[in-house]
């Protein structure tokens, strides 16, 4: 799946992320104590997402969401960012399969 943004764009909106496991049920994020949203810019730099937050919408069943920072855009470039949880807890520690969004610039192709 992709998501798409735009350049420069400060979006209102949180992303919705829903987890499955590897036979596609919905995962239970249950037995985490932490969720970590990681994002990889254009040029592969992990990108700071500090102002931003994540919001337990219904954990048992895999449902979170992720608040954007309101104090800039992540978004300088156009192209593919990539976005991955990281899952914490006593023992533990688990990567979601990643997640692009496409951002765009209107008028551009790339």
């Amino acid at each position: 799946m992709i998501s798409q943004y735009w350049k420069d764009q400060i979006p209102a909106k949180p992303l919705s992320i829903q987890v499955k496991d590897s036979g596609g049920l919905d995962y239970d994020l249950s037995d985490y104590d932490t969720v970590e949203v990681r994002m990889i810019g254009t040029n592969n730099e992990e990108l700071s997402l500090t102002g931003s937050s994540v919001i337990s919408a219904n954990k048992n069943v895999g449902k979170i969401k992720f608040v954007w920072p309101t104090d800039r855009s992540l978004f300088k470039n156009t192209g593919d960012y990539v976005l991955q949880l990281k899952l914490g807890g006593a023992g533990k520690l688990d990567f979601t399969t990643t997640h692009t969004i496409r951002v765009r610039e209107l008028g551009r192709t790339r």
